[in-house]
């Protein structure tokens, strides 16, 4: 049945029942004494109670349509609107007979029976909608009761306590369902296959979808045998938010013509698949989306300096560069040493070997020995100290390591230049003074 047709539905059985109600409580008022007016307040109430809980019990489960599950929802509906209806009418009377308006124990009955329905499915968004729906519908038609009992008052007065209690049923059974359809957050509606147009209203953290009469929203008859007992589960996210299960099931689960492989999120409007069955996904309210905290600036999003520059290490380790070559010639003493392959990060200041002893002139020459051993790099004389001029400090390009320093390389520092001889220095020797006199 869909949501619309249960508000129809529901005040409509909601007012056969009262009125049934009605019928067996006059029938056993000939065997109440007549000076007990409290004890048929409470006869009357209580029955048309429990026959209102009855009847809207059993219309909120017709969805399942079921026979065996509708008489197990009897049971419940009849035994809470029946403690509802003791207890309202014996509220009821108490403020009847002290000048008070009695639409507050039509009110209790009416929270009785509507917590019947959210109790029997365990759904706590069921109770709370019918505690809502129930407790406006009885005040509403206890508000109604005693005018309507003055409006169709006969001499019997059977005709008004009749027509009174129609009403309250009919406004406790509408308000309910109203509440029910009004508050509802997400639903299913069978757009094909079995029973098509049928709605179930999502109130439960998990709802199992499948061939088994057990199951809220059963898909029978022989086109639907080929599915699972529970071929599929909709489950309800904290955040408010549903997500598809496919219960790994032979035909499998379709989530608007795609294959469903894992659990998959439900928006608005989406359309499942379970073997011919068409079945619509709705929801009113949108999920509330957590906001997420703000990720931190990463300590490598900084950008790296350019080549060439010193005295700068990048964050980011650097890819390990290939070992260079082994140059063919030696470098010139000027030069520094570079890094030595094998130890990256740390610069050699080490001076370059000095120069072979020079080759006498004469005399017979060395022999050789047995090993070839290669010719030792050609010597290059040293520069007068004062044309030798300190090269400018070389630094290394490139980027070090995270965590190394940047080293600069400078070369040692020239000697001091030797003394040259003056006027002065022969001027101050007496025996070269007289000898330059000779």
């Amino acid at each position: 049945m869909s949501l619309r047709r249960l508000i129809y539905y529901s005040a409509l059985v909601g007012g056969w029942a009262a009125f049934c109600g009605w019928l067996v409580s006059e029938m056993l008022r000939a065997d109440v004494k007549p000076g007990a007016a409290a004890l048929l307040v409470m006869l009357t109430a209580g029955i048309t109670g429990a026959a209102v809980g009855l009847g809207l019990n059993v219309v909120a489960g017709m969805c399942n349509g079921q026979w065996r599950q509708l008489l197990r929802r009897a049971v419940p509906g009849l035994a809470g609107g029946g403690i509802g209806g003791v207890l309202g009418g014996l509220v009821g009377n108490f403020l009847y007979q002290h000048g008070q308006p009695r639409a507050i124990g039509w009110m209790i009955l009416g929270l009785a029976v509507g917590v019947v329905e959210g109790l029997y499915e365990k759904s706590s968004r069921k109770i709370r909608n019918g505690l809502i729906g129930g407790a406006i519908g009885g005040l509403l038609g206890g508000l109604l009761f005693d005018p309507v009992v003055r409006w169709t008052a006969t001499g019997s007065g059977m005709t008004g306590r009749a027509a009174s209690l129609v009403v309250l049923g009919m406004s406790i059974g509408g308000a309910i369902s109203l509440a029910q359809v009004v508050l509802k957050e997400a639903w299913l509606t069978v757009l094909d296959g079995y029973r098509t147009g049928r709605q179930l209203s999502l109130t439960q953290p998990v709802t199992v979808l499948g061939r088994s009469d057990n199951l809220p929203l059963p898909f029978l008859g022989p086109m639907n045998r080929d599915l699972e007992p529970e071929h599929l589960r909709i489950v309800r996210r904290a955040g408010g938010s549903y997500v598809l299960e496919d219960n790994h099931s032979r035909l499998g689960t379709r989530l608007n013509n795609q294959p469903v492989t894992e659990a998959a999120p439900l928006a608005d409007g989406d359309v499942i698949r379970l073997g011919r069955n068409l079945v619509r996904f709705n929801q009113r309210r949108r999920p509330r989306v957590q906001e997420q905290p703000a990720a931190p600036a990463s300590r490598w999003s900084e950008p790296l300096p350019a080549a060439g520059a010193t005295g700068i290490a990048s964050a980011t380790p650097p890819a390990p560069l290939p070992r260079p070559a082994p140059s063919p010639g030696p470098l010139p003493p000027s030069a520094p040493a570079l890094l030595p392959p094998g130890a990256p990060g740390k610069a050699s200041a080490t001076p370059p070997a000095p120069p072979p002893p020079p080759v006498p002139a004469s005399g017979p020459p060395p022999s050789l020995p047995a090993t070839p051993v290669p010719p030792p790099p050609p010597a290059r004389l040293p520069a007068p100290p004062s044309a030798v001029r300190p090269p400018p400090p070389r630094s290394v390009a490139g980027v070090l390591p995270s965590g190394a320093r940047a080293w600069t390389l400078r070369p040692p520092p020239p000697p001091p230049p030797a003394p040259s001889p003056s006027k002065e220095t022969d001027s101050a020797d007496p025996r070269k003074a007289d000898l330059k006199k000779d």
